[in-house]
């Protein structure tokens, strides 16, 4: 029985992240998700909206809210962190019931992890991947995230259903440098740096992010950032759904793969 969403994909999965746009339409078609994209949809603030004009960033919320009530009485679901935090804060302002959901809760819920499982035909037996949720995808705590705010589990369950083998990465919850990556670059190197470093010591073969913001940083800016903090060589940064849709049997074009600056290797199936 197809699965049917309001799907925000935001700003970030029309422009930069727009692999991950690419891959949660694909793996949708395989896991038998009904994607009604929002008619209309805008931009969500993001990261600075509420904190420089409140009321704009209210005012979003709320049209964004209006717009997904006309795809019907269905959960909102997006893939960015940033969408997801403001659409959340937007539904408690409005005093609204809409459920709000990241695209890991909707593959983590138990009718689907069990269709996930039976979808699989490509296990990545053997890839050792750190899952990094970021500063903001398990944040605020509360009955609707995605998971525990700080001993989250979802996305290493998820790598184990499709076979990898998700390593301890004690920095999986850290700020990767966020939005500063023009205004203050020094800061998101070092910190980038300081976590694409310790995946790699650590055995990681991949990491994998859910958040667009995330990925550009720990992608385009990898050189950058593995020179900051000392470090040498590469590790591909993959999103959640490009690591569901190659245990799928995806191709590499189809996940938008061909996007990235750090190539993936053919150790994930690529």
């Amino acid at each position: 029985m197809s699965t049917r969403l309001a799907y925000f994909p935001g700003c970030s999965q029309h422009g930069t992240g727009r692999e991950f746009d690419e891959s949660i339409r694909a793996i949708a078609g395989r896991l038998d998700l009904q994607l009604d994209e929002i008619p209309e949809w805008a931009c969500c603030g993001a990261t600075p909206a509420h904190a420089i004009d409140p009321a704009a960033d209210r005012a979003l919320g709320r049209w964004n809210l209006g717009q997904a009530a006309k795809c019907g009485d269905v959960p909102v679901m997006t893939g960015c962190a940033s969408c997801f935090a403001r659409l959340r804060s937007a539904r408690a302002h409005a005093g609204s019931d809409q459920r709000i959901l990241h695209i890991a809760q909707v593959l983590g819920e138990p009718a689907m992890r069990e269709r996930l499982k039976a979808a699989v035909v490509r296990p990545l037996t053997g890839v050792k991947v750190a899952c990094y949720y970021g500063c903001l995808l398990t944040r605020p705590a509360g009955p609707d995230a995605i998971d525990d705010a700080e001993n989250p589990r979802l996305l290493e369950d998820l790598a184990g259903l499709l076979g990898a083998t998700a390593i301890d990465f004690p920095l999986r919850l850290d700020c990767c440098g966020a939005s500063l990556a023009l205004a203050r670059p020094d800061i998101v190197h070092r910190r980038s740096g300081r976590l694409l470093a310790m995946a790699q010591a650590r055995g990681a073969q991949a990491l994998v992010v859910a958040c667009p913001l995330c990925h550009s940083n720990l992608d385009f800016q990898q050189v950058a950032a593995m020179q900051a903090v000392g470090a040498q060589g590469e590790i591909p940064v993959l999103y959640l759904t490009q690591l569901v849709g190659l245990a799928l049997g995806l191709e590499a074009r189809q996940l938008g793969l061909q996007r990235h600056f750090v190539d993936v290797p053919a150790l994930v199936g690529a």
